[in-house]
């Protein structure tokens, strides 16, 4: 089966993810993938405790995730991969992870974001690293929750730059 789904939330781990992902596609396991989460241990012990008992839990580097997932060690399970940012996204594709598509649910907003969907803010290091993807062809698709309709995201990045335009032009 291998990865269901490519996540980038900001948020990881939450009941989105719990009562609405994990349901509707039954993954066997969850892989955060993030060299943050991966080097601190209480990080680690905290995600194992939002995770729901018969699922496991792999929190791994970029790298560690990416040469697993393409080596194909996850072909008999059904997977979800968690990144919190799009630039993680890019760095798994460019260590050889064989992204297809990758689902945009959480990027809240913050300083230096835009926000272009209802939970999708994005700031110049996002676009460009969505952009990025799209460029070798991986689909761009935002949507919270299973039974949500799919919003295709690369055609809001253009929209991300004329209201980050229009912002910056703003009196102050």
């Amino acid at each position: 089966m291998a990865v269901e789904l490519l996540r980038i939330d900001d948020r990881l781990i939450h009941g989105q993810v719990v009562e609405g992902w994990l349901k509707a596609i039954r993954v066997h396991r969850i892989v955060v993938a993030s060299d943050a989460i991966d080097a601190d241990e209480t990080q680690k012990a905290l995600w194992m405790l939002a995770v729901p008992s018969g699922v496991e839990l792999s929190c791994l580097s970029i790298q560690e995730a990416a040469v697993e997932w393409k080596e194909g060690r996850w072909n008999r399970e059904k997977v979800l991969v968690l990144v919190s940012t799009p630039e993680e996204a890019l760095a798994l594709y460019q260590h050889g992870a064989p992204i297809q598509s990758v689902n945009l649910g959480g990027l809240h907003f913050r300083q230096g974001r835009v926000q272009i969907l209802k939970g999708i803010s994005l700031d110049d290091a996002d676009v460009r690293a969505l952009r990025s993807l799209a460029e070798k062809k991986v689909v761009l698709e935002a949507r919270a929750l299973p039974l949500d309709e799919p919003v295709n995201m690369a055609e809001y990045l253009t929209r991300w730059q004329e209201e980050r335009d229009a912002f910056r032009e703003q009196p102050r």
